[in-house]
């Protein structure tokens, strides 16, 4: 009867002690989740004095923007979307946070100005179903343009001029090369 009842008694301390052991390993939830902000683009290239627009997603306005070094490239921000200009060549990233501070980092590269495209207007910034021509300015035809948000403009190239219409409010950039992989880089805004 002792030999049963030390038996009983040893066995209840063990689960005792591994129930303690095992609430003791729990997770420490007083620790916050790791949340970071998502973006369109996490890296982009442009030339010097040129712009680009990256949409920010995943947080909370207003956004807030800092580059890493200012005299390589800018960034402002309007709502939800991020304008980076191109200031010297180089290598920076734009640190982004938000209302809450959740936080993410776009890579930026300016390259060398001699070696991309430049356009008669930089910037577009036109309504819905308008459309405005952009002549190329350098480079090697022929040209070739991809629409980053082909749902808010459209575009078409005939020889060195460009052709963007608007088709949605909203901002979106424009991606030019031509034979010699030179690149450069339209910003548009459709109202």
């Amino acid at each position: 009867m002792k030999t049963k009842l030390f038996f009983k008694s040893t066995a209840v301390a063990v689960c005792c002690l591994t129930s303690f052991a095992f609430a003791s390993c729990s997770k420490n939830d007083d620790t916050p989740p790791v949340s970071h902000l998502s973006f369109d683009k996490n890296k982009v290239e442009l030339a010097e004095g040129n712009k680009v627009t990256v949409k920010v997603g995943g947080g909370v306005e207003p956004y807030k923007v800092t580059p890493g070094d200012a005299k390589i490239a800018t960034a402002t921000v309007e709502k939800n979307v991020i304008t980076i200009t191109g200031v010297k060549k180089g290598g920076t990233v734009i640190n982004v946070s938000d209302k809450n501070k959740k936080s993410g980092i776009v890579t930026v590269v300016v390259k060398d100005a001699a070696s991309a495209l430049t356009f008669d207007k930089p910037t577009v910034t036109l309504a819905i179903n308008k459309t405005e021509q952009v002549t190329v300015k350098g480079g090697t035809g022929p040209y070739t343009a991809v629409v980053q948000t082909p749902t808010i403009a459209s575009v078409e190239v005939k020889n060195n001029v460009i052709t963007v219409k608007g088709l949605k409010t909203g901002a979106t950039t424009i991606t030019v090369n031509d034979k010699n992989k030179n690149v450069g880089t339209i910003a548009v805004t459709i109202k």
